[in-house]
C-alpha cells in the first residue's frame, strides 16, 4: 500500500494504479483502493462522482505522512 500511495502524490486512475502495482481484475484494484479511502490514507478528486471515468485518486496529507 505504501507503494500505492507514493504513487499517488499526483492524481492518478484505477487503471494507472492497477498497472503500478501489477493487477489485472479490477475488482482487486478497487478492493486495495477502497481501503485506502477509508483508512483515510487515499481521496477520490471527484468525491460526488465515484463511478466517473474521470476519477482519479490522490494521497491524503495523513497518507503522506504515513510514508514519510
Amino acid at each position: 500500500d505504501d507503494t500505492i500511495l507514493e504513487f499517488c502524490k499526483t492524481p492518478k486512475s484505477l487503471q494507472e494504479i492497477m498497472a503500478k502495482i501489477g493487477l489485472r481484475k479490477r475488482d482487486h484494484g478497487t478492493a486495495h483502493i477502497k481501503a485506502l479511502i477509508q483508512a483515510g490514507l487515499l481521496a477520490p478528486t471527484i468525491p460526488d462522482k465515484p463511478r466517473s471515468r474521470r476519477q482519479k485518486y490522490v494521497v491524503t496529507a495523513a497518507g503522506a505522512k504515513s510514508v514519510a
